[in-house]
């Protein structure tokens, strides 16, 4: 295949069980893992006081939007290193990113040429996904590559079948 597998791990059961069937399916393809993680960074919540009046840069508003990212970014690779150990997974390209997982996800598989991406998902059920949005859900419309979300309850031993 020669190509690549993007997985995108948040932590979560779900996100592992992906993590192990992305792992297959690249051993089996011959293909190059690349495991992600993208922390969601919303907008800072600023205080009011914190708003420099109009046409005057706010400092401390970007001082604390930066460190913020900073943090951010730190606790995502260390979550993704973390994960990726109690895997066992060796050989793997670990990438730490910041902003919207399904968009980072998708821009991810674009940049390496991704032939698939993996992701797990957390069965909140469409109620749910529609008010708290599912990475699944938007990667699926966004992605430019097949997208395989594996639902709860799956086994490792699925790509073996």
């Amino acid at each position: 295949m020669n190509g690549s597998i993007v997985c995108g791990v948040d932590g979560s059961p779900d996100s592992q069980r992906a993590l192990g069937i992305a792992v297959e399916y690249a051993q089996r393809l011959g293909a190059r893992l690349i495991v992600a993680n993208v922390a969601a960074v919303p907008d800072p919540v600023v205080p009011a006081y914190a708003y420099a009046p109009m046409g005057q840069p706010s400092t401390l508003r970007l001082s604390l939007a930066e460190g913020r990212t900073e943090a951010d970014f730190e606790a995502s690779e260390a979550l993704l290193e973390r994960i990726v150990a109690e895997a066992g997974v060796e050989g793997a390209e670990l990438r730490t990113m910041l902003g919207i997982p399904a968009e980072q996800l998708a821009e991810l598989a674009d940049d390496v040429r991704a032939h698939l991406i993996v992701v797990g998902s957390r069965g909140r059920g469409a109620f749910k996904a529609a008010f708290l949005g599912s990475v699944s859900n938007s990667l699926i419309g966004i992605a430019r590559c097949p997208v395989l979300v594996v639902p709860r309850g799956v086994v490792e031993t699925a790509a073996a079948a």
